[in-house]
């Protein structure tokens, strides 16, 4: 009997049938502002995640995930083949040969990355090949692939050659140490739509590990293609055969991503702070119930209402408070970014249909959110339910 009571009053309370207008305005804000805080926190959130998951499928998409090789930079894929690795997380493993290198045109020199490839194996950059076939890269041809903003850089066009010089690599002739070199034909281009297209090259897997000086039959390594690359931590923890390390996209693309990272716990933490303030309200509410309904508080306690029913009634309308506040919060926070496109259509932010917010609603995210707003609200309540219960019978009741 004793919880519906309680729940019973709290309801009444809320009600506010003679409660002042003031205080039953401050309990509405409370409501409101709480919403207010959870739509924002969980729209930025999927606004960020957006961010994050097109930064992850543009940067980390054409890139190595990760790469097993030895200490001396190469291995014999015929020594050490793809089935002797058994690890989780990893949906695909190719034979890679890969380096940094110095690209020379007749008129601009730039920085870049070779990535050797089995012309047999279909590659993720191969849809995206102009001019040019995966089959055209063909060992002893020296064939080249570059991507399109790098061959606009360096006017590169179809037919022409480009020099290729290894820093890593060089070897004694009259004239002292000479980079490790030699001019490709370029045969093609490719259009990803991504950072790959502004450094990456492609060749025969041969050719390059010519070009790196590697022993006839040696690679780089074992390219693996992540299920979720953005747990590289996780995955990179596994064991493999003595003798090999592990590299990943962390050397190249870590301080990028962890970037992001900060920002987005920054904007989180940031923004949890309306929800803190809007528990303040929450604080000024009930303090300000108590102040009108002490006498009848007063009354229940001599009807043998103990201190701690007392307090629940409140805690009760705090909870209430709450959670209504974070479910409005959480529906308003889906529904706004779902729309986010269209508002910001509307409001003229974005002016192209070419340019558009990328969102990613996380379910465990919105709950996480929503519980969080809930048990602060909750929290909340305690201080004044204590001192609702706190109220003496005698003091209350002496002018009356």
């Amino acid at each position: 009997m004793h919880q519906p009571l309680t729940l019973f009053i709290s309801m009444r309370y809320m009600q506010g049938r003679r409660f002042d207008r003031f205080g039953y305005l401050v309990g509405w804000f409370s409501i409101i502002g709480l919403a207010i805080g959870v739509m924002v926190l969980i729209t930025v959130l999927s606004v960020m995640n957006g961010l994050e998951h097109q930064l992850e499928t543009k940067t980390l998409g054409f890139i190595p995930h990760a790469l097993i090789t030895s200490r001396s930079g190469s291995i014999d894929p015929r020594k050490i083949p793809s089935s002797s690795f058994h690890l989780k997380g990893v949906t695909r493993i190719e034979s890679l040969t890969i380096g940094e290198v110095v690209i020379q045109s007749a008129d601009h020199v730039s920085a870049g990355m070779i990535l050797g490839i089995n012309p047999n194996e279909h590659d993720i950059l191969e849809p995206f090949f102009i001019n040019a076939r995966q089959t055209d890269l063909k060992v002893g041809k020296y064939n080249i692939i570059v991507g399109s903003k790098l061959a606009n850089q360096l006017k590169l066009h179809q037919g022409g050659q480009v020099r290729l010089l290894v820093p890593a690599v060089s070897y004694l002739t009259p004239f002292g140490f000479l980079p490790s070199q030699r001019l490709f034909n370029v045969i093609g281009v490719f259009f990803s739509d991504s950072d790959a297209d502004a450094y990456q090259v492609l060749v025969n897997q041969q050719d390059a590990s010519s070009l790196m000086s590697y022993r006839i039959g040696r690679i780089t390594g074992w390219r693996l293609w992540l299920e979720k690359p953005l747990e590289i931590e996780k995955i990179s923890s596994q064991s493999l055969l003595e003798g090999l390390v592990w590299k990943d996209w962390r050397d190249h693309k870590g301080v990028l991503f962890q970037a992001v990272n900060m920002e987005k716990n920054i904007m989180g933490l940031l923004l949890s702070l309306i929800i803190l303030v809007s528990s303040f309200n929450i604080v000024t509410f009930l303090f300000l119930l108590i102040l009108e309904k002490k006498n009848e508080v007063a009354i229940l306690q001599t009807q043998g209402l103990r201190r701690s029913q007392i307090a629940m009634i409140f805690i009760i309308q705090g909870s209430i408070v709450g959670f209504f506040g974070s479910l409005i919060g959480a529906s308003l926070g889906i529904f706004l970014t779902t729309q986010i496109g269209r508002l910001m259509g509307v409001l003229g932010v974005l002016f192209t249909d070419i340019v558009r917010l990328p969102t990613v609603i996380s379910i465990s995210q919105v709950v996480v959110v929503t519980i969080s707003a809930t048990m602060i609200s909750f929290l909340s309540s305690l201080i004044p339910s204590v001192r609702a219960s706190a109220l003496s019978p005698v003091e209350a009741l002496r002018h009356e």
